[in-house]
């Protein structure tokens, strides 16, 4: 059984430190909620570091990626400290008080000498990660830790990016604190005042909302009427189209017309994709982007050799139809085929009638899509 701690009930304020990039360029930005394959792979190796346990990594990039942290981690800290002691701390729960507002969050490891300290935080993913100075979420933290720790007189944060082979590092003092604290106040406050104006049916007004590029991240990201706006520029410069008010983006009208932009951005940003791809393929390093291979699909082209080879591995016919994903529509148009001229179509209705009588076919939710009228 490992040893690592479970993180996945952690309380998150509503402007968190980890938000507020987001929340700083725009003050509309509402993060959606759930999980994903990059979140939960960052969870494992952040409860791996915690107590320097690798056992519940799930494969060699996980394991390469805590390792580098650890060595980071390790010469960073000898260089800092020398023979000095400290007192090491970690998951530190930090509340930041502004003034009539507040966040709080965790930070990953806190070392302690005297009046001077040590903050750090893992980043275990590709995305870009600004130094600590430019960083709101590390300046949350350094001015949480300045209020939560009064003998601290000097801080260092450090984020350990180690995919892109970053140790990025910034000081700072007690002399900070009003300037970090006017900062932070600021985009909790905007955020505080703009986020509440999203309702049903109901949007703040463009004015207050600034598209950026992580608009992606954002739960209102298909009813804003601030990116619909950009998307309607983007496609208006290669199409023509009529003037669209964007103000009311739920309105059916509104709807049909951006359908049209949504097609022409849609198709674009495919074609940059695909575009991105052949260049990463060929060879061309971005600063932001790596090529991650998605894995193939492998399929048997010789059924009666695939029962041979089952066999050898004691693998019995059964075994192998009860894994096998047979497409009855293909299944009933041979039916078809073999039958009697004037009898094929029959049979082929006949043949997937007997499949649900038999009560052996499941059947998927429909998909649906629109295609114009004129």
């Amino acid at each position: 059984m490992s040893n690592s701690p479970d993180h996945t009930s952690r309380d998150h304020a509503e402007f968190s430190p980890s938000s507020l990039k987001y929340v700083a360029g725009c003050a509309g930005y509402d993060g959606r909620e759930g999980t994903s394959a990059a979140a939960e792979k960052d969870t494992r190796i952040h409860e791996a570091l915690e107590v320097r346990d690798p056992s519940a990594l799930h494969d060699a990039e996980e394991l390469s990626i805590y390792e580098q942290i650890v060595s980071d981690e390790e010469s960073f800290t000898e260089n800092f400290f020398g023979d000095e002691p400290y007192e090491e701390l970690n998951e530190i729960q930090v509340t930041v008080d502004l003034d009539g507002t507040e966040t709080w969050g965790t930070c990953d490891r806190l070392l302690l000498a005297g009046s001077k300290a040590l903050m750090a935080d893992y980043k275990t993913g590709i995305s870009v990660i600004d130094s600590p100075r430019d960083n709101w979420q590390a300046k949350a933290y350094v001015l949480g830790a300045f209020q939560k720790y009064p003998d601290i007189e000097t801080l260092t944060f450090v984020f350990y990016v180690p995919v892109r082979e970053q140790v990025l590092h910034d000081d700072f003092t007690r002399d900070d604190v009003p300037a970090l604290t006017a900062e932070l106040s600021k985009v909790i406050r905007r955020g505080e005042k703009v986020r509440p104006l999203w309702g049903d049916g109901e949007y703040p007004d463009m004015d207050l909302l600034s598209p950026t590029v992580n608009c992606r991240f954002c739960k209102h990201e298909d009813h804003c009427p601030a990116l619909g706006g950009v998307a309607v520029e983007v496609a208006s410069r290669v199409s023509m189209l009529p003037a669209i008010d964007i103000t009311d983006p739920d309105d059916p009208a509104v709807v049909e017309q951006l359908w049209a932009v949504a097609k022409i951005v849609s198709n674009w940003a495919s074609r940059i994709k695909t575009k991105a791809i052949d260049m990463a393929k060929d060879g061309t390093e971005f600063s932001t982007l790596r090529l991650r291979s998605m894995g193939s699909t492998r399929k048997c082209t010789d059924n009666k050799k695939l029962m041979e080879v089952a066999e050898d591995f004691d693998l019995s016919r059964e075994d192998v139809l009860s894994l096998a994903n047979i497409p009855l529509a293909k299944l009933a148009a041979l039916a078809g085929e073999r039958a009697p001229e004037g009898e094929k179509g029959q049979t082929s209705n006949d043949f997937l009638a007997a499949t649900e009588d038999a009560d052996i076919v499941a059947v998927s939710a429909t998909r649906y899509t629109l295609s114009e009228t004129k």
